[in-house]
């Protein structure tokens, strides 16, 4: 697995994480934070497979 997609899945599951048992994120934050992530695992998922090939 991808450094990056590892990062991905940190910061979302942090978010959850941090949103549903501590304090509750501003809807900006977690936007950002979310598509953050989605950008991180879209980029591990591509060098992953450039690198394959």
């Amino acid at each position: 697995m991808n450094n990056l997609i590892k990062i991905a899945f940190m910061i979302a599951a942090g978010t959850i994480m941090y949103s549903r048992l501590i304090h509750e994120l501003p809807q900006w934050l977690a936007i950002i934070l979310y598509n953050t992530s989605i950008i991180l695992f879209t980029l591990g998922m591509y060098k992953t497979r450039k690198k394959k090939a």
